[in-house]
């Protein structure tokens, strides 16, 4: 599925940029989700508005944590049985989509595993957010490894981060 000269780039500057991997039929769907799960939390906790963007910076503004219950993996600590996480069917059917999954086989082979080294970032609007707003998952995230935070016994491994 990738070039000979996308394989060659991946390999000489470890990252690579496909773009229009994922098509509308599976878009939809999870934006869909994501914007069920906000109403329901927004419902709890008394904030109205039309546009997702608006009720993401109203919780955003009224200090409601919206990342840990729409990530898709639970936090590296305090972890209880209540501990909200999402990876609903929408999710689940984004992240093997068989395009992205070929995609990620042409890099890495035909062993892959989805690694709890993972985030989904729901953010309010940039313009929206404090301009002392320091956390990544809120405000900007810079390019980085996956690798960095994982064990030694990893160091080895060729893993992709696909964002």
């Amino acid at each position: 599925m990738l070039t000979l000269d996308q394989r060659q780039f991946f390999d000489t500057h470890g990252y690579l940029v496909v773009e229009s991997v994922l098509d509308d039929a599976v878009l939809t769907p999870v934006r869909t989700e994501y914007a069920d799960l906000l109403d329901g939390l927004c419902a709890d906790w008394g904030i109205e508005g039309d546009r997702f963007e608006d009720k993401l910076t109203r919780a955003y503004r009224a200090g409601y944590d919206w990342f840990q219950p729409m990530d898709i993996s639970l936090p590296g600590d305090r972890i209880a049985a209540d501990t909200p996480m999402h990876f609903g069917p929408a999710v689940f059917d984004m992240v093997t989509a068989p395009r992205l999954l070929d995609l990620v086989e042409d890099l890495i082979g035909p062993e892959i595993t989805s690694n709890p080294i993972q985030h989904v970032r729901i953010k309010p609007p940039e313009r929206t957010l404090n301009k002392d707003e320091i956390r990544a998952h809120v405000g900007g995230t810079d390019w980085h490894q996956d690798r960095a935070v994982a064990l030694e016994e990893a160091d080895e491994t060729t893993m992709v981060t696909v964002w």
